[in-house]
């Protein structure tokens, strides 16, 4: 047999069949474990290409091709013996490129490129199937045909028009979908021209095959069985073993002690365990891998391009094999630490857990870079940004498709200051939606107004709420262990109509109904409830309901309900419930709380009056973020005298965060022009007057004092 790899143009440029035989399955491939995958790796290298980034070939897998006779003069022809549902999926793939560039009315050069590599051109064939570069088994050729013929896509979003329920079909169907909307989401940053022309050319030249050529003595059914029925695929983590210990065989070195001391604790099965990543599954070895590479070379790995990048970092590596993987080892410990289910009860610990809850994967290579290279309290107020922007920025339902990149850009800014306050000023500079950190204002609204209950999964508003708990408590309240147990209640309750009349307003009623049922799923008329207690309160009548949570329920959250529960008490609870959210999850920009939790609570006896409104705290107007690109000044000014500076305009009592001490213009310095671990490192020194550190804060807080 012949072993070539082939980008795409190599194998589908010429003109030639690929037939899948009848006794194969049909095309079975999906969305979710194949077509958004491949998407993903798609618009990550076009990225690259357009960053001007060097772009590596990307692997595809391997296909093997057996010979088939054909009259002399005829067009070639071969037999897919293994890899069908890959090639058809190429060949649909570049198909809906072609026709949105047709239907964006483009240069036609795109379309020509994708044309031959999707249409054979044999002026002397008389079969007009053999236009077709692959030819699928019987029962999907019928919908092959009606994709590679090219009917019109429809707008993004929605199916192919004229195209029925057929898995090609809707193969077809989402890469017209996603293509569409990837022109659409990069129309401000790029031309279309400009957007198209790296699309094709990285489609073309580089993703490339294994194609393995069968010769006439070889066995197509035994490698068929071979492939596909024994034994079981090697994992990346596999192939990266297999490359350190033969580059230990080269370089001579004690091979057996090596794996005894190094690689040996990463074969325990909780290292060949599968874990979420997203909407896939991995061995949690390659997972660890993949953020390891990432946060060592700053850039995204791919998972296909796991071990090729590996590979490539061995070798550019500056030290030894046995201290690189020594290394990799301690950096593996860290890993575990910090997506280890059980997290310590500290600031750091909950913020892991919240990392798990949120999904929010894309943080961990610079988690891992964070903490193997400062200790817990100097990246405290690095930890607390990234903890409020994520929060945030989920409970506001921003978008979280362009973290990779954003977190990317700001490892790389990271590795080159070394300073953890870059992640404060960092976040503080994304002013797009796609990137921007929702201030106390943003909130405010949000929490006051939303359906949280709609709006987040179940965990994670149960997170939101635990957290909540946690932010209400004083130096006189007892700490209370949360088991997991918890339950959501809605206090006015989701079927309310029998015990809660709708007020009086007037008219038929529709104003107050509209009004209760925006309430109902809001932040301030949810709350926590053991699970045996949840439905022995859920729909009755106040009196009864808020009795028996008073006498069975110690949180916080439930200490201070009134008396009487109706839309205007749901609003005033959620604006304090807001106001202890953004206490929680401090954002730099907005002012830090002039004293403790302790003025967060709310009294139980309270009567909220008709339609009260709490307003969400002020912002100061000479406190703004860092300007982007401005570093520490290189001649030495005195920091004290601008921290106390910071002060001047502020009441005894008033407190600041060194990121907004460090965002106010002074005589000493221009606003953002020192970094906030300047401000941290002289005041944890306790020699500025009249001004002291807010004990255990996060991030590190001053108070004015007389």
């Amino acid at each position: 047999m012949d072993t070539n790899a082939m980008t795409l143009r190599e194998l589908f440029g010429p003109d030639q069949r690929l037939v899948v035989p009848v006794f194969q399955r049909p095309y079975v491939w999906s969305e979710d474990r194949n077509w958004r995958p491949l998407w993903e790796d798609v618009t990550a290298l076009v990225q690259r290409r357009l960053e001007g980034e060097e772009v590596h070939p990307h692997f595809l897998g391997a296909v093997v091709l057996d010979q088939m006779p054909t009259p002399t003069g005829s067009m070639p022809a071969r037999q897919v013996i293994d890899g069908q549902q890959r090639l058809t999926t190429l060949q649909v793939l570049l198909a809906a490129v072609r026709d949105v560039a047709r239907r964006l009315h483009l240069h036609d050069k795109y379309v020509r490129a994708l044309t031959k590599l999707t249409v054979n051109d044999d002026d002397m064939s008389d079969d007009l199937d053999a236009a077709y570069k692959v030819w699928p088994t019987n029962l999907d050729r019928p919908a092959f045909r009606t994709v590679m013929n090219g009917p019109q896509p429809a707008a993004p979003g929605t199916a192919a028009a004229g195209l029925g329920a057929s898995v090609i079909e809707q193969a077809y169907g989402f890469f017209t979908a996603r293509t569409g909307e990837w022109a659409q989401d990069l129309a401000g940053e790029h031309t279309a021209d400009e957007l198209f022309d790296a699309l094709v050319r990285v489609l073309r030249d580089k993703f490339e095959l294994i194609v393995i050529d069968l010769k006439p003595q070889d066995n197509a059914q035994v490698i068929f069985e071979s492939l596909n029925d024994r034994g079981t695929p090697l994992q990346a983590s596999d192939l990266v073993k297999n490359l350190v210990f033969q580059k230990a065989e080269e370089q001579s070195l004690p091979v057996e002690s090596l794996y005894e001391d190094v690689w040996q604790r990463l074969e325990t099965p909780d290292w060949r365990q599968e874990v979420r990543q997203g909407r896939l599954k991995r061995p949690r070895l390659d997972v660890f891998l993949t953020h390891y590479l990432t946060s060592e070379l700053g850039e995204e790995v791919l998972t296909p391009e796991l071990f090729l990048t590996f590979r490539r970092y061995v070798a550019n590596a500056q030290t030894p094999l046995t201290a690189l993987m020594q290394h990799l080892n301690g950096q593996a410990d860290a890993y575990r630490r910090l997506t280890d289910e059980q997290q310590p009860a500290t600031a750091e610990g909950r913020f892991l857990h919240t990392v798990g809850v949120l999904d929010a994967n894309t943080v961990v290579p610079i988690l891992l870079w964070l903490t193997t290279r400062f200790d817990e309290s100097d990246r405290a107020e690095a930890i607390a940004a990234l903890n409020s922007y994520l929060v945030r920025r989920t409970v506001s339902r921003l978008t979280t498709k362009n973290y990779n990149r954003l977190f990317l850009e700001l490892l790389k800014e990271l590795k080159a200051k070394d300073d953890p306050a870059v992640v404060s000023d960092f976040l503080l500079r994304q002013d797009t939606d796609s990137g921007r950190w929702p201030t106390d204002h943003d909130m405010h609204t949000v929490l006051r107004t939303q359906p949280l209950y709609r709006h987040l999964t179940r965990a994670r508003l149960r997170l939101i709420l635990t957290e909540l708990e946690e932010a209400l408590y004083t130096s006189k309240t007892e700490r209370l262990v949360h088991n997991g147990t918890l339950t959501i209640e809605h206090l006015l309750p989701q079927a309310w109509e029998a015990h809660w009349p709708l007020p009086t307003i007037g008219g038929d009623g529709v104003e107050a109904r509209e009004r209760r049922q925006t309430l109902l799923h809001s932040l301030g008329n949810l709350t926590l409830l053991t699970r045996s207690l949840n439905p022995a309160v859920s729909n009755g009548p106040w009196q009864h309901k808020r009795a028996d949570i008073l006498l069975h329920s110690a949180l916080s959250l439930n200490r201070s309900l009134p008396e009487q529960w109706n839309e205007d008490a749901i609003s005033a609870r959620a604006a304090h419930l807001a106001q202890a959210f953004c206490h929680r999850w401090q954002h730099p920009a907005g002012p830090a709380p002039a004293s403790t939790s302790a003025a967060l609570s709310l009294p139980a006896s309270a009567a909220v009056p008709p339609h009260a409104t709490v307003h969400a705290p002020a912002h100061p107007s000479s406190i703004r973020p860092a300007a982007a690109g401005i570093g520490i000044p290189s001649a030495r000014r005195d920091v004290a005298r601008h921290i106390h500076e910071a002060f001047a305009q502020y009441a005894d009592g008033s407190a600041l965060t060194v990121a907004q001490i460090a965002a106010v213009a002074t005589s000493q310095y221009q606003a953002g022009e020192i970094s906030p671990g300047a401000v941290a490192a002289r005041l944890k020194a306790n020699t500025v007057d009249g001004v002291e550190t807010v004990r255990d804060s996060t991030p590190l807080t001053a108070r004015k004092t007389s």
